[in-house]
């Protein structure tokens, strides 16, 4: 199982590396825009406390997306203080979420295309339950 799980990793990490590549972002951006995709935008601060870094290094984070036209700066008509500022995805970095679930979802299938239906619902059973344990374990420290 380890060595399943470490050979999924590797070809992941590849295929999304070259994606990055493409982009030309760093690990650490790209997680930006991944955090983005689920929180539609976020202030400055709201990033550097989910990434657990300085605001710096955020802050360089941020300009170098917003230069590869991935993010950009909205202010919120919603928001009581009009001074707050937020990051959001711009179409590109969609496209950029986009094409990384792509290679993802390629893997799976390429993975489970030759498995019967059984097969596959056994596999997603088993997945289910190491996935509610890794949440149980992040949440309270065991499993």
């Amino acid at each position: 199982m380890r060595e399943f799980i470490n050979d999924v990793n590797t070809l992941l990490a590849k295929l999304l590396k070259e994606l990055r590549e493409v982009y030309n972002i760093s690990k650490e951006q790209a997680n930006v825009i991944l955090m983005l995709e689920k929180e539609k935008a976020m202030t400055l601060t709201e990033i550097t406390e989910r990434q657990g870094v300085n605001k710096a290094a955020v802050s360089r984070r941020i300009k170098k997306l917003i230069q590869a036209e991935l993010v950009q700066w909205d202010k919120s008509e919603e928001s009581a203080d009009q001074r707050l500022k937020y990051i959001k995805l711009t179409e590109k970095g969609k496209q950029f979420n986009r094409e990384s679930k792509s290679i993802i979802s390629n893997i799976v299938s390429d993975i489970l295309h030759d498995l019967s239906e059984d097969e596959i619902e056994q596999a997603r059973s088993v997945l289910e339950v190491i996935d509610q344990r890794l949440k149980n374990f992040n949440v309270g420290g065991h499993l």
